[in-house]
């Protein structure tokens, strides 16, 4: 399937390097799905306008199906990463809504 839809182009695709800053927690979906939630943060340096500017996000990421399992035995609080993936926005039990990565790519840095 291609990134273009319906809708048009349809390009969503994030790359982030950064630690993770809170113990990673496994859960499972109601249909059995596996989901490892992870809250990446991320502090740069970056360019904008001739200037230099600090960069902070924290983020969460959520890897999910079975590869999950396996990457909740390899990472642990402080783990440097790279994830790539798409962002989806969710919306927590009070309707707050935030932006979530989900993960289609981890590599350990």
């Amino acid at each position: 399937m291609s990134a273009t839809t319906a809708q048009g182009s349809a390009i969503n695709q994030l790359i982030i390097r950064g630690s993770i800053v809170k113990p990673p927690r496994m859960k499972r979906s109601p249909a059995g799905v596996p989901h490892l939630l992870l809250a990446l943060e991320h502090r740069s340096l970056q360019q904008e306008a001739d200037l230099t500017r600090q960069c902070y996000v924290r983020i969460q990421v959520v890897v999910s199906g079975d590869w999950a399992e396996s990457w909740s035995t390899k990472l642990s609080l402080g783990s440097e990463i790279e994830v790539s993936g798409f962002i989806q926005r969710h919306e927590n039990a009070n309707g707050i809504p935030r932006l979530v990565l989900h993960a289609q790519n981890i590599k350990q840095v």
